[in-house]
């Protein structure tokens, strides 16, 4: 059974980065030759696998976005969620300055976040041991039981798709998987301003949303 808080599939949470034009949905029919961005020598098969991958990102979206309402959730609170639990678990919990940049907003903003996390009971803050000026943020019991409900589904859900391939093909994804992460990381870097990943959204967690 799936670890809840370690999911196999992680969906993009539907925050401010979820609304970046890459990520709405394409034509039925795939995309049209001017949607390229200037590779009309890519071959159908690429062009295809492109394609998917964006309508993972729509739907993995609205995934996201549907069960943050239902649990009372804003989109950047499930993302500041979730990037707080893949922290943790990673052996690096987050402070307000860290929880910021991989946010994208201020430390002040992220504070705010913070905050309406610890009212309801998901997030709480202690004193780092090593250094007692440093507050971190740490998941509750109850963030547990969310993500539980969360990635539990999804869980099963890959576990499923996965068994319709062999080994050496889950290799082949494996891969695939890990050099898109990586060039996604590099890119977000670019454009975020060098924000970097905590050290389970390195190892492929997402969230990473």
């Amino acid at each position: 059974m799936p670890d809840p808080t370690h999911p196999t599939t992680s969906p993009v949470p539907a925050g401010r980065a979820a609304r970046n034009d890459a990520a709405q949905p394409l034509p039925p029919d795939g995309p049209r030759p001017a949607d390229r961005q200037g590779r009309p020598d890519r071959s159908p098969l690429a062009d295809d696998i492109v394609t998917h991958m964006q309508r993972l990102t729509t739907e993995s979206q609205k995934v996201a976005q549907a069960f943050a309402t239902q649990h009372g959730l804003g989109h950047i609170d499930l993302e500041a969620l979730l990037h707080v639990m893949q922290a943790e678990r990673g052996g690096d919990p987050v402070t307000a300055g860290r929880l910021g940049e991989l946010l994208g907003v201020t430390s002040g903003a992220a504070t705010g976040v913070i905050d309406r996390l610890e009212r309801v009971g998901h997030v709480q803050r202690s004193r780092d041991d090593a250094d007692r000026r440093r507050v971190l943020v740490r998941y509750s019991d109850r963030a547990r039981a969310v993500a539980g409900a969360f990635f539990g589904p999804l869980g099963v859900m890959s576990d499923r798709v996965m068994s319709e391939f062999d080994e050496g093909e889950l290799e082949t994804v494996r891969r695939f998987l890990d050099g898109m992460s990586g060039a996604m990381a590099e890119r977000a870097r670019e454009v975020g301003g060098g924000a970097q990943p905590t050290r389970a959204s390195s190892a492929g967690v997402a969230g990473s949303g």
